[in-house]
């Protein structure tokens, strides 16, 4: 491949109408129109069956992608927090407790909400990790129990067995709802 002055690809190894031609239909690229692909030998300095140039969706396809396979910046977290690493179910039943915060009887804990939005995808350990405080994982637990009584136990299983913590309803005085007579 063999980059003009102006912005375009002219044909070499690996670049030619077959290979670049999904990329053409997506968007992604642009196929030189013949006017222009007559006057590319001349600036390729040899003869240039096919050309190409990059569109705004393109460039943006490029950059995006460059973002997305750089490693995320390995931040220190707080004094005082822990990493935990979630499956993206957890992720979504931490979602679900949080959007009824205003109507729960135990609100989350301060701050869950804003570390769960900061969760980011680590590819190595397929989990969504998390920086979070012992009483935002006190309150985790808690989302994970209510999942457990109307959906499933797993997230409240593996969150006691991988990080030691969970919710046990407080007890409560059996006398006290005895009839009276």
């Amino acid at each position: 491949m063999q980059r003009t002055t102006d912005g375009w690809a002219t044909a070499g190894p690996g670049l030619d109408e077959r290979a670049t031609g999904p990329l053409v239909r997506l968007g992604l690229l642009r196929a030189a129109p013949c006017e222009d692909q007559a006057g590319l030998p001349a600036k390729a300095g040899r003869t240039a069956a096919w050309a190409v140039q990059l569109t705004d969706d393109g460039w943006d396809a490029l950059l995006y992608a460059q973002v997305r396979a750089a490693p995320p910046t390995a931040e220190a977290p707080s004094p005082g927090l822990q990493q935990v690493g979630l499956r993206r179910s957890e992720l979504d039943t931490l979602r679900r407790f949080l959007a009824l915060r205003g109507r729960l009887r135990h609100a989350p804990a301060p701050g869950l909400e804003s570390a769960v939005d900061a969760a980011r995808f680590n590819a190595a350990s397929n989990r969504w990790v998390v920086y979070v405080s012992g009483e935002q994982m006190e309150s985790m637990a808690r989302a994970f129990f209510l999942e457990r009584l109307g959906g499933s136990a797993a997230p409240a299983n593996r969150f006691a067995r991988v990080y030691g913590v969970s919710y046990e309803p407080p007890p409560h005085d059996a006398g006290a709802t005895a009839t009276c007579g």
